[in-house]
């Protein structure tokens, strides 16, 4: 390594994503073409879109020996597109549930097993649950986290478990998959979730789930707050309003409706 250089620079992946750039200029290229266009030589070039075609980034046409974009990238494009709509479309109703409420609130999705949070509308009191868009968090333990878990396939709530495991962040976190099992039962049965400090000792948040168009639970939104100010009671009369708003998220993405989940 030279003086100067980045230490965290990695050449490889610089390389790889020089190739890929390349691909928004033109639909197809060889590996002559490229090699040439980056000023690096074929074998570099062959090793880079090996590894890419082998991911599905990149297809190569048998016939031409040409390179262009895989599914791999259409889905990720697909992808972004819908969680950009969410983040947006999402605004106006996390506006005004954080205004009639007074507490923050904020719309989730889960990511390789990981809840993430995409948007975000802090509440109006002095003490309140403070967050930011992309904070990630343990789905086994956030409210946000298991109703989205609740509406996959066993086989992809079983992945995730064995991805992250099941950590504790307080004496109320659920640490088995049978007793993660048993929650999302009751998760799927009324309709959301809790998190009853079990990420964090003094904190409570109500999730429910937000409909795609196809009338699948993709998202999530919550309600976080001081367990000080989430009594039964309080919790009973947030629930409906929480349901309401994201039926209106729903809607916006194109959802049928919630019940075709």
């Amino acid at each position: 390594m030279t003086a100067g250089k980045d230490p965290y620079h990695l050449a490889s992946l610089h390389r790889g994503l020089e190739v890929i750039d390349c691909f928004a200029r033109r639909q197809s290229w060889s590996l002559a073409e490229l090699s040439a266009a980056l000023g690096q030589n074929k074998a570099t070039v062959f090793r880079v879109l090996h590894t890419l075609e082998q991911f599905g980034y990149l297809t190569k046409d048998p016939a031409t020996g040409h390179y262009s974009l895989g599914l791999r990238f259409h889905a990720l494009g697909a992808a972004a597109v819908r969680h950009e709509q969410l983040r947006w479309q999402a605004l106006p109703p996390l506006q005004d549930l954080a205004e009639a409420t007074g507490e923050t609130v904020h719309v989730g999705i889960l990511h390789d097993g990981v809840a993430v949070t995409v948007q975000i509308v802090e509440g109006t009191h002095a003490v309140r649950m403070h967050s930011v868009v992309g904070k990630r968090s343990p789905a086994h333990a956030s409210a946000l986290g298991k109703v989205l878990l609740a509406f996959l396939p066993d086989a992809e709530v079983e992945a995730a478990i064995a991805a992250h495991g099941m950590k504790r962040f307080t004496a109320a976190t659920l640490t088995t998959p049978g007793a993660l099992r048993k929650a999302l039962h009751h998760i799927r049965q009324d309709g959301f979730a809790q998190d009853e400090e079990e990420q964090e000792v003094g904190l409570r948040c109500i999730a429910v789930p937000v409909a795609d168009h196809t009338g699948r639970p993709t998202a999530a939104l919550a309600i976080s707050a001081p367990a000080s100010r989430m009594d039964g009671a309080r919790v009973a009369a947030l629930v409906p309003q929480l349901k309401a708003s994201a039926s209106r998220i729903s809607r916006m993405l194109g959802s049928p409706s919630m019940a075709a989940a």
